[in-house]
């Protein structure tokens, strides 16, 4: 059966889990030391800040797109006011 969407990621953490065991149970190459929260996917407190301010500094750009986009309709539409006032 095949997941969609959050699945996806757990059965990539799940094959990296066994893909880890398996390497170390054959003793093919030295384990690779991870934190817990590496393995399993878990966000610490820095990524999470990092991926808020990204957000909010995006918000930002945004908003500056559309105040610069509303401000050159502003300017265009008085133009043909006064344009059409002559």
């Amino acid at each position: 059966m095949r997941y969609h969407g959050r699945m996806d990621d757990f059965e990539k953490r799940w094959k990296r889990i066994q893909d880890q065991l398996r390497i170390q149970m054959n003793g093919d190459e030295q384990p690779t030391f991870s934190s817990g929260r590496t393995l399993f996917g878990i966000r610490s407190t820095v990524e999470e800040k990092m991926d808020r301010f990204a957000r909010e500094i995006e918000q930002e750009q945004l908003e500056k797109l559309h105040r610069k986009q509303e401000q050159e309709q502003e300017r265009n539409r008085n133009r043909e006011k006064s344009q059409n006032r002559e």
